[in-house]
This record gives structure tokens, sequence and C-alpha cells, in this order.
């Protein structure tokens, strides 16, 4: 990942948190050049390479923010609402799902973080 302010603070707020599921998983951060699509949907389907689904912002974070986590799960969101323009969540698949939140940096390239949830 190429290193931004916005990734730097990004990663940081991140750190140590797990998506919880049958397997929890970190959140890893990412970059992508603003070429990678026209939109956050195109930006993501391209990087899978399958069709995305998008799930509202409050849906994602509404179970995470009442967790024991919860003000760590509210930190993060304020941080990524912050460094990242339009911010939006796409599941892709359907029993290993990748997650990406997903917005525009200052800069306009793509940026957020990417998790995997594990549902049988």
């Amino acid at each position: 990942m190429r290193t931004t302010g916005e990734s730097k603070r990004i990663a940081a707020a991140a750190r140590g948190l797990m998506y919880p599921s049958e397997t929890d998983a970190p959140l890893t951060p990412f970059h992508w050049r603003a070429t990678t699509g026209a939109t956050a949907a195109d930006a993501v389907a391209a990087h899978a390479k399958r069709a995305v689904t998008e799930v509202p912002l409050d849906a994602f974070f509404a179970e995470l923010v009442t967790s024991d986590d919860g003000p760590r799960w509210r930190q993060l969101r304020a941080v990524l609402a912050a460094e990242l323009a339009d911010l939006k969540v796409f599941r892709v698949a359907t029993r290993r799902v990748d997650i990406y939140l997903i917005g525009r940096t200052r800069a306009g390239a793509w940026a957020g973080l990417h998790t995997i949830s594990v549902e049988t």
C-alpha cells in the first residue's frame, strides 16, 4: 500500500480491531489509483473481478458499535469519514465474503480497509 497521510491515520485507527464472523479477521488498509474505477463500486468490482453488493454504512456499523470494542469501531468510522469522501461499504461473494470500506482520498485515489467475513 502506498503510504499517505490518510492511509496512516486509517491504519492507526484499524490497528488491533478484528472484524467478527465465524473467523475473526483483521482490517487491512489499501490504496488504489484513481483510475481503478469511476465509482467506488466499479473500483471494488475491478479489484475483486466479481459483482459487488453495497451495504448501507449505518447497517455495517450497527452491531459493531454496540460490541465490547464499540468505542474503537466508532472511532474508526469517524476517522474513515474524516479521511475519505463518499465512504461506502461493499460485500463480494457469499460464504467467504470480502468486505471493502472505500472512499476517495483528497488526491482522488481510492482507499480504505478490506476484511473477510466467513459466513456458513
